[in-house]
């Protein structure tokens, strides 16, 4: 009887990836093109920056697909996925006529977050004893969140003091340190909480998540604050399977929320304008009434490439982008963004199930819990279910920090994919090895 060959680790981990999504490939680079040559004959006058979207888009895709594979081995559907929401958030933004942060600003932004993706995927695969790793990222967490109370740096948009603004060399960058800090947010809690934490454990992780919401709390970040502190309780249930404590700190959340609305008037004006924004709707329901028009505007099929208003719609490029999708894109292609967010959402759950470590399991759960909480927290505002809070759309609205922030974030989940992909690998080559007669 002949013996059985033993697979090729290469062939293993192009099958264990699902190394080979052609038609997701060509799909997005359809899109793609077709999107931006719209874009550029849409007027007399030909829009030769859209024609160079055209060609730049599909050609990076390929390059940062081709990169990432030939480092590791990569989730590579995830990363289609990814690359996917990109080209929405260019072509959106390239559609917006005069929107704030120029596509070429943002397509820069997201060469940079691929760079930091390829960082996250590094970190996740290193061997660290992550508890003692997690102490100096909370030493490192502390003074970037403090950051904006800083005099001269700090700068205060909208009502909250989250920015901080730096000049060099006559360019002034500004930049959210809460999106830099969310990614070392669950990398600290997975250290301390995983792998059945003790008392003294758990309470320090805890005290380190209350002391950044308390930071929000001051800084009037009601967005993230709403995430750290979700992101904290969904990681604490999941370590310790402790629901009543989970649902004790949810009612220590909540009474926190009722003494904010009853101290804060910023905090009651938002809740207002949620409840009835009709009854102004040119002052605090502005917001709201514009993005339920271009929603409502846009109908299933959307009004069309640049054919919309959306720049009747304040923040239309961050807060309110989803507004704007739909509007332009319609609320089929809207359905269908969100299916998207779904997906990464459902296989960021897989990598953190089948994930060797509880540390790494516990990091891919709460990248998962955060990317998705987002998603539905600024899409709930859009469209009416829930108060607004400030957050952007991920890797869609404009922005460096959240592009960055977020990049980084997948990055670990998608390091973490490999890790599990090369632990599968080496569990068939250990079974082919004695069923091929080793010991």
């Amino acid at each position: 009887m002949a013996k059985r060959r033993k697979p090729d680790a290469q062939a293993l981990k192009h099958a264990l990836t699902r190394a080979n999504p052609h038609f997701l490939v060509i799909a997005l680079m359809a899109f793609q093109v077709t999107a931006m040559l719209l874009l550029a004959f849409k007027t007399d006058t030909v829009d030769w920056q859209a024609i160079g979207f055209a060609i730049a888009m599909p050609i990076v895709s390929q390059v940062v697909l081709r990169v990432f594979i030939r480092l590791w081995p990569v989730d590579r559907t995830l990363l289609v996925l990814i690359l996917f929401l990109c080209s929405v958030s260019l072509i959106t933004l390239k559609d917006i006529a005069r929107s704030p942060v120029t596509p070429g600003e943002q397509g820069v932004f997201m060469l940079l977050g691929f760079i930091v993706m390829g960082f996250g995927i590094a970190v996740a695969r290193l061997r660290l004893n992550w508890r003692k790793a997690s102490i100096a990222l909370m030493c490192l967490a502390v003074p970037v969140i403090l950051s904006p109370f800083v005099p001269g740096l700090g700068n205060r948009q909208y009502g909250a003091l989250n920015w901080i603004q730096v000049s060099l060399g006559g360019f002034s960058v500004t930049a959210q340190p809460s999106e830099f800090v969310k990614p070392m947010l669950v990398i600290c809690l997975a250290a301390m909480l995983g792998n059945h934490p003790g008392i003294r454990r758990a309470i320090l992780a805890l005290a380190f998540a209350a002391g950044l919401c308390g930071v929000l709390l001051i800084q009037s970040d009601l967005g993230a604050l709403l995430i750290y502190f979700l992101t904290t309780v969904a990681m604490f249930y999941v370590a310790t399977s402790r629901l009543g404590l989970s649902l004790a700190g949810i009612g220590a959340g909540a009474a926190c929320a009722v003494i904010a609305y009853k101290t804060m008037p910023y905090v009651q004006r938002r809740l207002q304008s949620f409840l009835d924004p009709w009854s102004d709707p040119m002052a605090t329901g502005y917001q709201i009434v514009q993005a339920l028009i271009a929603i409502g505007s846009g109908g299933l099929f959307g009004m069309g490439l640049g054919l919309g208003m959306p720049r009747n719609i304040p923040l239309y490029h961050s807060d309110f982008i989803f507004a704007a999708i739909c509007e332009e894109f319609g609320l089929i292609f809207a359905v269908c963004l969100l299916i998207v967010y779904a997906l990464i959402f459902m296989r960021a759950l897989t990598i953190a199930m089948n994930a060797r470590t509880s540390f790494h399991s516990l990091v891919a759960f709460g990248i998962a819990f955060m990317f998705a909480l987002q998603a539905l927290i600024i899409v709930g505002g859009n469209i009416r279910l829930i108060p607004l809070t400030g957050v952007t759309l991920p890797l869609v609205s404009a922005g460096g920090s959240s592009i960055i922030g977020t990049m980084a974030s997948l990055g670990l989940l998608i390091g973490i994919s490999s890790l599990n992909a090369e632990a599968e690998v080496t569990d068939l080559r250990r079974m082919e090895w004695r069923e091929g007669g080793g010991l």
